[in-house]
């Protein structure tokens, strides 16, 4: 590579081209995302077209990047099958006036790449001169419903036949994922669990690495999500409900994701290997799922002297 074509290949990059193509900059990229990702969600070419002009302000200023923006919203409106004429003839006179060449020139392209550009600019503009077949498909964004309610009392057998119990303390609906938050209890007989066990019982609490050769109790509640739970082999079976008064979001509020299969995996290996060490961290089930009476009587007690306030004027 000669020093010229280095100096030409740098100068491409810094603009951030690394084709000849109309689509080989970062400019068409960035374009593209903003563009498929409004149309997607249904907003209107014309609107996404106006829109995009305000962003791209900046580029469209530019000596550099001016014609990378008119080929990209041109194309994208074609493949929408809603091609702005007024558009279109920006694209076709940067073509053929040979704007577009001048510049590779003036940015000291080899004349192979000026060749090639050429050819791409002729093609192009051949393409978007006749109405495309089919318009874009637009994707649909799916959203699922949790696996299981809120306030859920779940059950399953461990390793050696036990039963151990599970709760449900949030169910997202309509969301991407269908997040359940679940709670691993303390909760391990021989018998089957009953909803008085589950109202007694507390959260299980596992060791945490924090430092080397260091462990600190932490809670087993993590978030499981409905697009993955027909991959879990775990059986599992409500035996009842209990009310939650409390709610969770998974952006906020235990921002752990596990696989459902991992809620037997853990407390398998939990039973097996770290049972007898000794954790002194009790957190009550029913103090993560219930407001707390003197919370809630304070509340209450508010709201009267506010009736109280307005009742006296």
């Amino acid at each position: 590579m000669t020093i010229f074509q280095t100096i030409a290949l740098i100068s491409l990059f810094i603009m951030g081209t690394w084709g000849t193509e109309i689509s080989s900059n970062d400019t068409y990229g960035d374009i593209k995302y903003d563009f498929i990702n409004l149309y997607d969600k249904g907003v209107s070419v014309i609107e996404i077209t106006k829109k995009l002009i305000t962003e791209y302000a900046v580029e469209i200023d530019s000596d550099d990047d001016n014609h990378n923006f008119w080929f990209a919203i041109a194309n994208l409106q074609w493949e929408c099958k809603a091609l702005d004429k007024t558009i279109y003839n920006r694209v076709k006179k940067i073509i053929i006036s040979g704007k577009d060449i001048e510049l590779w020139k003036e940015l000291n392209a080899s004349p192979e790449d000026i060749a090639e550009r050429q050819i791409a600019l002729t093609s192009f503009l051949q393409k978007i001169e006749t109405e495309k077949k089919t318009i874009h498909t637009k994707k649909v964004e799916k959203f699922s419903d949790s696996i299981f309610e809120k306030g859920d009392c779940l059950i399953f057998k461990l390793y050696d036949d036990d039963y151990c119990g599970i709760f449900v303390l949030e169910a997202e609906k309509k969301t991407k994922s269908g997040m359940n938050l679940i709670v691993v209890t303390d909760i391990k007989k021989s018998e089957k669990p009953t909803i008085a066990d589950f109202e007694s019982a507390n959260v299980l609490c596992t060791p945490n690495q924090v430092a080397l050769n260091k462990y600190e109790p932490k809670e087993d509640i993590c978030w499981y999500d409905a697009t993955n739970f027909k991959k879990t082999n775990v059986s599992f079976k409500k035996i009842g409900q209990l009310l939650v008064e409390n709610s969770y979001d998974s952006s906020k509020h235990y921002v752990s994701l596990n696989s459902w299969d991992n809620l037997k995996s853990f407390q398998d290996h939990f039973y097996k290997h770290q049972e007898k060490e000794k954790w002194n961290k009790h957190i009550s089930l029913k103090s993560i799922r219930t407001i707390p009476k003197k919370q809630a009587n304070d509340s209450d007690s508010f709201w009267q002297k506010l009736k109280s306030f307005f009742q006296a004027k």
